[in-house]
């Protein structure tokens, strides 16, 4: 076997284990949030989550922007992430606190905002969406 044929057949063999390999995030059309998110695997045993309480807030991904770009809630409330858009994006914290991971196409996120303050964030694909969320 030459070295054509043996990287030809390693990649088969690759592409093979990735695509029978569970994969977090693309599985789920919904995903939810507690305070700390937790992605989920596609092909779990546990039940999904049950949704959360009413978004007191709606941000909608469209044309490469999240509208409203800034709402401000109550503590406890929760915001509700819709990807309208042609491509998946995220949203995730500036300071690391919380991430919807991967939302294709369609796919809802919602998150609980417990504390007071502000929250910015941004989509890890497209950095230039960004975003806040005032906690009154």
């Amino acid at each position: 076997m030459n070295a054509v044929s043996y990287y030809l057949a390693a990649a088969v063999v690759a592409a093979a284990v990735f695509a029978a390999a569970p994969h977090r995030g693309f599985a789920e059309s919904t995903v939810h949030s507690s305070p700390v998110a937790s992605p989920s695997v596609a092909g779990d045993a546990s039940p999904a989550p049950a949704p959360t309480a009413s978004a007191a807030a709606t941000i909608d991904t469209k044309n490469f922007a999240y509208a409203p770009d800034t709402a401000t809630i109550k503590a406890g409330q929760t915001v509700r992430f819709v990807n309208s858009d042609s491509v998946a994006h995220t949203v995730s914290a500036d300071d690391g606190s919380f991430t919807s991971g991967n939302m294709p196409t369609g796919s809802k996120w919602s998150h609980t905002f417990a504390k007071h303050g502000t929250y910015a964030y941004l989509c890890d694909y497209h950095r230039y969406m960004k975003g806040a969320i005032v906690v009154k």
